[in-house]
């Protein structure tokens, strides 16, 4: 078993690159917070790999139960591939996915503090075009233009 190449993302560790994904929408399990967030990981070479299948213990942050703000970054993937290669991990050979549970903090800031949202202004065409209805001219595309010769 392979990752597919859509959708992956590329993280060095030591000597060796690695491809990593989380899938793109949740499953029913996920959506509903029954099941964990799950994440792929595998080395870039062309040689017979091992896959690695990590339960990251917490629920996706686009569930639709309790949503929240966690996020998998390449540094949390270099901390799992260096504890999944000292737990026994052989990417670089054939054989069947190599499961491994690694428990990341969920993030709740954003959640209990939302961040106030900026007001908006009107953008500068709706402005001209105020103005220009003001000033009883009508208004199409031709007008923004200048004439060319």
């Amino acid at each position: 078993m392979t990752l597919p190449k859509k959708g992956t993302r590329r993280v060095l560790f030591g000597e060796t690159h690695y491809d990593w994904r989380i899938r793109k929408t949740p499953t029913y399990a996920q959506g509903v917070a029954h099941s964990p967030m799950l994440l792929a990981v595998q080395a870039s070479e062309e040689v017979p790999r091992s896959v690695l299948v990590v339960d990251l213990g917490i629920s996706r942050p686009d569930n639709w139960m309790a949503p929240h703000q966690t996020g998998v970054t390449p540094g949390i993937v270099r901390d799992v591939i260096r504890r999944a290669l000292a737990a026994g991990w052989s990417p670089l050979g054939a054989g069947p996915p190599f499961h491994f549970r690694y428990a990341v903090e969920k993030e709740t800031i954003g959640i209990l503090f939302p961040e106030p949202k900026p007001k908006q202004t009107a953008p500068q065409r709706l402005r001209k075009t105020r103005v220009m209805r003001k000033l009883n001219k009508p208004v199409s595309r031709d007008s923004r233009r200048p004439a060319s010769r």
